[in-house]
């Protein structure tokens, strides 16, 4: 196989100009009353600022997505601190995250608080969350098991929806564009003092592009609705209902050359019950379900026999308590996982959590712990102790200790059933996390840097190359993360730049070897300057080379993207926006053989009656 070598030109000049950005922060002039203070909820399950995190956490708003016109989630978590993904060619085609050079299990997604999961490849379904319906992203870097279980050693990503709202609005967004894509959103909301109701639905569709050298193109289309209800009784307590659904169909070819298609269906419920016990106590009790379905049919749409229904049930007791300067939260859940399709699995999971933040003057104090019985497995305990320090008014010290686990994927269990031989009976991986951290606030800008090293035992990895499963024995990851923002009278600038090195500790040929489908280094530059009546905005994309296997001999060349936006206020309640794509029409691949997308470009018009 041949090596291909990269350029680093390219993110040279991406780290030099976050570095930049990060002196620009400190001298940002005061014209601007807009403060960078925001609440990030996913680091504690209660609200925190995010300055006062001793996590580490990038928070996307609603104000960036509807600026960058993401048609996927990866689009706004490509080049983010520590976050690093391989797609399978473009539109809706099979996507797997590595927070900080986890596996790809070890990125656990949140929907509004709801974990959805496939127990077939044991990772979100990332291509399919439908982002019209997404106002706000919370990436929390670093073991969290401690908090949400397995599945979180790298970190957690939390998707929030529109929340329900007694105003009234109604909103209505088209767009088309390259590749034959459209898409149309309807959305509307209103209520009462005590009863709100927030539902939306819509349709994305598109051609897509070529995945392979020879093959045709790959069409992929998402359906997709959500419905939040909330009723606030007289007595202080709440009833939160909520639905989210994501249907359609994703083209691609099979390892034989063939068209197929998968037909999938992603969907969340959740009811959630919740009361004031005083005004020191709070309790919350949610009962949920997430879906993932997925049928194989060929290129005459007929079954081929290959289907899975993956279903988690589940249902968490929350219960938060302020105590002068302690913050504690204390439960209990318990979950059943399902799977049917070439074999057919049940397991179920009893967890009990707690956790403290206590303030102590400048010092804050962070405590967690968690114990998972899986009906397979012993026990797993993971736990995590964080220290937040105020050096003064504008920087903040943070040191933590943390360790996780991830359960193995009924898919690693009956990997035969796929074509793929066990190294072994697979092992929960586990790993312990060790972070420091430096963060500094300014009335109008922030920079921010964590150093951190992972150990891991037992690390689940695919080997797509040799067609084989198995645990690593020990692996390490390193990293170093950057991330600034400045807002300036009208200019908005933000940077981050990821530094990481990865290797195999085991014993054997692979010794000493990278982890495969991990880029070495990434970062993403944003720029965006502010008219009275709209906006003109670049985002810079790099990421560096990454081995596509485990033997460390293919290697995929580095690649950068340019991505631009335009936006017009045209009249009261209309707006449009123009995005660019892959602007310099960039080819490059994420995993060996499987092309992305060149430049595309789209218009969207959105109009509000309210």
């Amino acid at each position: 196989m041949t090596t291909q070598k990269t350029s680093y030109s390219f993110h040279t000049t991406l780290l030099a100009s976050a570095v930049a950005l990060a002196s620009l922060s400190t001298q940002a002039a005061a014209e601007n009353s807009t403060e960078l203070d925001t609440l990030v909820v996913t680091a504690t399950t209660t609200p925190q600022r995010a300055k006062d995190s001793v996590t580490s956490v990038t928070i996307i708003d609603q104000e960036a997505i509807e600026r960058q016109q993401p048609q996927a989630l990866t689009d706004i978590l490509a080049g983010q601190p520590g976050v690093d993904f391989v797609t399978n060619g473009g539109y809706g085609k099979t996507t797997s995250v590595y927070t900080r050079g986890s596996s790809s299990t070890g990125t656990k997604l949140l929907i509004d608080g709801v974990p959805i999961q496939s127990h077939s490849t044991g990772s979100p379904n990332w291509q399919y969350v439908p982002m019209t319906q997404v106002e706000r992203v919370e990436i929390v870097r670093g073991p969290k098991s401690s908090l949400y279980g397995s599945s979180a050693a790298g970190g957690v990503i939390q998707v929030f929806l529109p929340e329900a709202q007694q105003e009234t609005r109604a909103n209505i967004d088209l767009m088309g564009g390259s590749f034959a894509t459209k898409q149309a959103d309807v959305s509307v909301a209103g209520g009462t003092e005590q009863t709100q109701y927030v539902l939306a639905v819509g349709g994305f569709a598109t051609d897509g592009t070529a995945v392979k050298e020879d093959s045709q193109e790959m069409g992929y289309d998402n359906t997709h609705m959500m419905a939040r209800v909330r009723h606030e009784f007289d007595n202080d307590a709440y009833l939160k209902a909520l639905i989210m659904n994501a249907q359609g169909e994703s083209d691609y070819q099979n390892f034989s050359g063939d068209l197929q298609t998968n037909e999938f269906v992603n969907q969340i419920l959740a009811l959630t019950a919740g009361v004031d016990i005083n005004e020191a106590w709070q309790s919350e009790l949610q009962v949920r379900e997430s879906r993932d379905e997925d049928e194989t049919v060929d290129a005459q749409g007929q079954p081929t026999g290959s289907y899975f229904d993956s279903r988690t049930r589940a249902v968490r007791w929350n219960n938060t308590l302020w105590l002068d300067n302690h913050e504690l939260v204390a439960g209990t859940e318990y979950s059943e996982d399902s799977f049917d399709g070439s074999f057919t699995k049940e397991r179920d999971n009893t967890s009990v959590f707690a956790q403290s933040i206590s303030d102590f003057g400048p010092t804050r104090v962070q405590l967690n712990i968690r114990a998972d019985h899986y009906s397979e497995y012993d026990t797993q305990t993971t736990g995590g102790v964080a220290f937040g320090y105020q050096l003064n008014d504008t920087y903040r010290l943070r040191l933590s200790g943390r360790t996780s686990f991830t359960a193995p994927t009924f898919n690693s269990m009956n990997a035969e059933s796929y074509g793929y031989s066990e190294l072994g009976e697979i092992q929960p991986e586990t790993s312990k996390t060790l972070e420091v951290g430096l963060r500094a606030d300014y009335e109008h800008s922030f920079w921010d840097v964590a150093l951190y090293q992972a150990d891991y035992d037992d690390l689940i990895a695919w080997d797509f190359a040799s067609k084989t499963i198995g645990n690593v024995d020990q692996a390490r990851v390193q990293g170093l993360e950057f991330e600034t923002g400045v807002r300036l009278s009208q200019w908005q600038l933000g940077a981050a730049a990821t530094v990481l090195d990865t290797e195999n500790r085991s014993a054997g040929a692979q010794q000493g070897n990278r982890l495969a489908r991990r880029a070495h280094q990434s970062a993403r530059l944003e720029l965006d300057r502010h008219f009275e009546k709209g906006l003109l905005g670049a985002t810079l994309i790099g990421y560096g080379e990454r081995y596509d296997d485990a033997a460390n001999t293919t290697m995929l060349s580095g690649y950068g993207l340019l991505n631009l936006r335009a936006q017009y206020d045209l009249a009261p309640h209309w707006n449009a926006k123009l995005t660019v794509k892959n602007a310099l029409d960039k080819s490059y691949q994420q995993a060996e053989g499987y092309l992305n997308p060149g430049r595309g470009v789209f218009l969207s018009v959105h109009y509000d009656a309210f």
